[in-house]
């Protein structure tokens, strides 16, 4: 018996098999369907692969701080973009917004299906890279930012479809008013 059990570890494979059944008996269905993994194409964009096919589920969409990320998603989905432009570590009605709409269960559910999500940030004390800050502050002119939180539904090419009206909303109201512009 010992003859076989050190024949088995002695394999390579046998741990990494092992451990992959551990890991698979404690995960539920729900964890097993969001399984997924990083994708990264040769033009750069990052973007996420369904490992199991289970047609009733999507996955919950995912905010990308790039506009070129997004804009590429955009362009490879055929969904517009949702830009958000926030000021994460500052902003009380941008704080409420993002835990009382954008993270809801209900929101990133309809977006995932319809949408590209981008977040643009606006920090005071959140350290951000030069290339983000730049990034960002070039669409605030662009767009001619004047107020956060703002919501954006962009075109794949960027051109503005309309902007979402965040004050009083509910993930369904929120919902409704993106439809309301992705219809015209």
């Amino acid at each position: 018996m010992t003859n076989r059990l050190a024949i088995l570890t002695r394999n390579k494979t046998f741990p990494l098999c092992l451990l992959c059944i551990v890991c698979l008996a404690g995960c539920n269905t729900t964890s097993l369907r969001s399984l997924s993994i990083w994708k990264s194409s040769e033009d750069g964009v990052t973007s996420i692969e369904e490992t199991i096919s289970d047609s009733s589920f999507v996955p919950l969409a995912i905010w990308h701080d790039s506009f070129e990320a997004a804009q590429g998603i955009a362009f490879e989905t055929g969904k517009p973009i949702l830009a958000g432009f926030t000021g994460s570590d500052w902003c009380r009605p941008c704080k409420r917004l993002k835990n009382d709409v954008l993270d809801t269960d209900e929101f990133m559910d309809w977006a995932g299906r319809h949408a590209v999500l981008l977040e643009l940030d606006y920090p005071k004390t959140t350290k951000q890279t030069a290339e983000q800050k730049e990034q960002n502050e070039s669409l605030k002119k662009r767009y001619q930012i004047s107020k956060y939180p703002t919501l954006l539904l962009l075109g794949q090419d960027g051109e503005v479809l309309g902007e979402l009206e965040t004050a009083n909303a509910t993930p369904s109201l929120l919902i409704e008013r993106a439809e309301v512009i992705l219809a015209n």
